[in-house]
């Protein structure tokens, strides 16, 4: 009995001393079979070829890479270095998966990803603001939608500080008085309108709802749901065309409210995030950028920025203790642009200076 412990003890002791160099350690990383060759993110020029370099090691029976899950190319035990052209015509503007998976001899595979972003080849041209006309707007509207429908113009507001206080409201827009107006649930923060059709549409900002109403008496016809913060509204004649903070526009479907293409805004440089109050002018989007003087003129198609208009004069002339410029209005009636603030005592009649400044 006392030979059978020793003999015990003796064999604990040798496993303890061979598998931990038998088995891996637990803090042991496996050298991946392939990868790509580049650590960072890239970025290129919309038209432009992009390389794509990669390193293939041994047993890696097949290779295929893909961009935003759709395949690129398939290889047949790979080997070395590697690298794939990218054409980036077919593709949009705007930021996408890039993906290798390698299938080894054993039949098990190993996934490497990067992301890569598509950049406008358009270098946006520099608008400027010329006032033409003021007049009053309310101090207390917190302005988040504007528009105008059939020479009405039709203003959403919300309120950061005081809950209750969202409106969607008609105002004589030569003296700023409220015709009409009503109030969401205390619940809801209002966000961007738009009118199609007999129908205006408001988004709520976190609520994730956009509240459908009558545009004559302003009742409520119906609610849609979508993911995600809700900013601006505004539409082509066709579709709703809705932004999130994000730098991704939304076109949605104005009977179902579901999404039917999305666009990223890019200029030369990067993304163009915040996008908040928009308007569709003249075939282009204006986008307010929150926070900034700056109104991106968007193309609707690719999402390339083909202007930037600089409205520091506005926010000189129109902002006083108010907060920042938010509400872009086109009267298709007098063919005229407007432009706003949110608590701003003013409402600009506006000409846009294209070309350089």
């Amino acid at each position: 009995m006392k030979k059978l412990f020793i003999y015990i003890v003796i064999i604990g002791l040798i496993i303890a001393f061979i598998v931990p160099y038998v088995m891996p350690s637990k803090n042991s990383v496996e050298t991946p079979p392939f990868s790509f060759s580049f650590s960072e993110n890239l970025a290129v020029n919309y038209g432009q070829l992009l390389p794509i370099p990669f390193e293939v090691g041994d047993n890696i029976k097949k290779l295929e890479l893909s961009i935003d899950g759709k395949k690129l190319k398939t290889w047949t035990s790979p080997n070395g270095k590697l690298t794939f052209s990218l054409d980036t015509k077919p593709l949009q503007v705007g930021a996408f998966a890039l993906e290798i998976v390698g299938y080894r001899t054993d039949g098990t595979s190993y996934t490497d990803q990067r992301l890569i972003r598509i950049l406008s080849d358009i270098v946006p041209e520099k608008w400027s603001i010329e006032i033409l006309s003021t007049y009053p707007h309310l101090e207390t509207s917190f302005t988040q939608g504007l528009e105008f429908n059939e020479g009405k113009l039709f203003e959403g507001t919300g309120d950061p500080n005081q809950a209750g206080e969202s409106i969607i409201a008609e105002v004589d827009f030569k003296t700023g008085v409220i015709l009409r107006k009503m109030g969401l649930d205390a619940s809801h923060f209002g966000e961007g309108i738009t009118i199609f059709g007999n129908q205006l549409y408001q988004l709520t900002w976190k609520n994730q709802k956009c509240i459908v109403y009558n545009k004559t008496d302003f009742t409520s016809i119906k609610e849609f749901t979508y993911t995600g913060e809700g900013w601006g509204l505004c539409n082509d004649g066709k579709s709703l065309i809705m932004s999130d903070g994000s730098e991704r526009i939304y076109f949605r479907n104005p009977k179902t409210f579901d999404v039917e293409r999305t666009i990223e805004v890019y200029t030369d440089q990067g993304p163009i995030a915040r996008l908040n109050e928009l308007e569709f002018v003249d075939g282009l989007i204006y986008a307010n950028i929150w926070t900034s003087n700056n109104i991106a003129v968007i193309d609707p198609a690719t999402g390339k920025v083909v202007a930037l208009i600089d409205a520091t004069l506005l926010v000189q002339e129109g902002k006083g203790n108010g907060e920042v410029l938010n509400g872009i209005a086109f009267n298709s009636v007098n063919k005229k642009l407007y432009m706003t603030g949110k608590f701003w005592s003013k409402l600009f009649e506006v000409k846009v200076n294209k070309g350089a400044i």
